[in-house]
């Protein structure tokens, strides 16, 4: 087991770096998966019947200091092996975080924009959704006087939206400069959409800002769901 003043070190080192939250648990949980392959200890039933998320976490911790020279020694069955393994835990786990969030019925829920996300909350009987893009992205249209896209009822329950079809409501592309958006329509520098969903202090920051400006438009925020607040993140 790492030392209390080693596991702060990693927590300080992995988790205010500029990397993905997604990228961090893949690499780590390959080094777990590498490592548990190699004495035979996959978890058996009774095992996983006991287990929770944080055991997990806790368990992905453990390998954190040694990852890169693990990767750097797997073999090339071993790494496929794994990267298939991964993102079916991915696959596993992205619909697990969209039911937490609570969709406004009839209004279809919304796709995030890849590379980016939505920040949504629901007043009275309207959606009200954020697009966001990650450090390197920018959106596809000048939105800067465009903050959120909207269903309800006086949109006959659909999204408003730039887009033509469907219900994404923005794109996010590869750009070395973040100027179609307004300010608060990217996630800072030093985080991502994925990563800010990891820690609820970061969620609760980009919620508040979206309500806050909101409310600078004149809608009533004491009305709102707090139950259906939610950031949805693009894949």
């Amino acid at each position: 087991m790492l030392s209390a003043t080693t596991s702060n070190r990693w927590h300080r080192e992995m988790f205010g770096s500029c990397l993905p939250w997604k990228t961090l648990f893949a690499l780590s949980l390959a080094v777990l998966l590498a490592d548990f392959t190699e004495i035979g200890a996959f978890a058996g039933l009774s095992e996983c019947k006991r287990a929770t998320t944080d055991d997990v976490n806790e368990s992905l911790k453990k390998y954190s200091e040694c990852l890169p020279d693990m990767i750097a020694k797997g073999e090339k069955a071993s790494i496929n092996l794994l990267a298939w393994t991964l993102q079916e835990t991915l696959d596993l786990l992205r619909p697990a975080q969209e039911q937490f969030c609570k969709q406004l019925t009839p209004c279809p829920r919304p796709v995030a924009p890849k590379n980016g996300g939505l920040v949504c909350v629901t007043i009275d009987s309207t959606q009200y959704c954020k697009p966001m893009c990650n450090k390197g992205y920018d959106f596809g249209f000048l939105r800067r006087s465009r903050l959120y896209e909207v269903c309800g009822n006086a949109t006959g329950f659909s999204w408003t939206t730039q887009l033509i079809g469907g219900n994404a409501l923005a794109v996010c592309n590869p750009s070395e400069m973040a100027i179609s958006g307004a300010k608060s329509a990217y996630f800072p520098s030093n985080s991502s959409c994925v990563h800010t969903l990891a820690f609820p202090e970061a969620e609760t920051e980009q919620l508040n800002i979206f309500l806050k400006e909101i409310a600078a438009q004149g809608i009533d925020v004491s009305s709102r769901h707090q139950g259906a607040d939610c950031i949805l993140c693009g894949y």
